[in-house]
């Protein structure tokens, strides 16, 4: 009994098959199947079926120093019988097939790569030409165009005024400019006109006039107001220009100041205020300070102007 008949053999008693054993040992079926058939021609160098051998005869559950020792004359004689390919391994020899159609549709997928790239280049190349030149018409036709004129910005400290078409518009914080909402106090006194001699003021941004000029170390007085309805709210910081705006439900306003911060509302159940030193809740007054050690006071009197904050409150247009 030849080497492979007996591997069949023991293989068969174990009830398994050749797909089961090729799992097992990560060995191609086809090795297998050489062995078995005894077609050492199309096996590779003398170590390497040695091992696939050892492997096998491991998975049939066979001693593999048995089965060689058994077997030795007969692996010699079938190894002297094919061809000599013991000092160099070139493959199996029925991969040579496969190899080949492997090559060839490698290169059959490198030529046709190649082509679509041909293709590619030769579609968008006139596109992109065509962008150049739109791209420099359109840069001769801004150099010839002159500079807009730039428009002077408005004074730091002044609110911004908006029309009430513009005002029903608005769906955050609404700022306001009114002659009747005004403070006396400034409108009296108005600031001396600067003189060539007089250094420019650092501008600050701060259009809302809310103290967001001041730095950490400058604000000594800080309120936050937040808005549980619609509602008009009228400020003050400091000397700053009072403020005027309606504040949307859900939206916060945060005012600084150094020294003087008031406010006041026709409907104080409608904003919730915080300070340092008071946690968020409702304002029990329609005209409040901050005081000193940041709690909030009723006060009384005309600081932030004399005209009675407007009860209607425009809807905001959808965008």
């Amino acid at each position: 009994m030849t080497l492979g008949a007996h591997l069949k053999k023991r293989r068969l008693e174990l009830g398994r098959s050749l797909e089961q054993l090729a799992a097992s040992t990560k060995i191609h079926i086809r090795i297998l199947s050489a062995i078995e058939e005894d077609r050492y021609s199309e096996l590779p160098a003398r170590a390497f079926t040695r091992g696939f051998i050892v492997n096998y005869t491991k998975a049939l559950k066979l001693n593999p120093n048995e089965i060689l020792e058994t077997y030795q004359a007969f692996l010699e004689s079938k190894f002297s019988e094919r061809p000599d390919r013991d000092h160099g391994h070139q493959g199996y020899a029925f991969e040579g097939r496969e190899l080949e159609q492997n090559r060839r549709w490698m290169m059959v997928g490198g030529s046709l790569a190649a082509v679509f790239a041909i293709a590619v280049l030769l579609i968008f190349k006139p596109d992109n030409h065509r962008r150049k030149e739109k791209h420099k018409e359109f840069e001769g036709e801004t150099a010839t165009k002159p500079a807009a004129s730039s428009t002077p910005a408005a004074p730091v400290n002044q609110a911004i005024y908006f029309p009430p078409e513009v005002l029903a518009s608005k769906n955050l914080l609404t700022p306001v400019s009114d002659p009747g909402f005004a403070n006396p106090q400034a409108s009296a006194s108005p600031s001396p006109a600067p003189t060539l001699a007089s250094p420019s003021p650092t501008p600050v941004l701060d259009p809302l006039n809310k103290g967001d000029g001041l730095t950490p170390e400058e604000t000594k007085l800080k309120v936050t107001l937040t808005a549980k309805e619609d509602a008009w709210i009228r400020y003050r910081s400091d000397d700053l220009q009072t403020g005027i705006m309606i504040l949307r439900k859900g939206r916060s306003l945060v005012i600084r100041a150094r020294q003087k911060l008031r406010f006041e509302t026709r409907h104080p159940e409608h904003f919730q205020a915080k300070t340092r030193s008071v946690t968020l809740s409702e304002l029990n007054s329609n005209k409040i300070e901050v005081a000193p050690d940041a709690s909030l006071l009723e006060y009384a009197g005309q600081d932030l102007g004399s005209k009675e904050l407007p009860e209607a409150i425009p809807t905001p247009r959808s965008p």
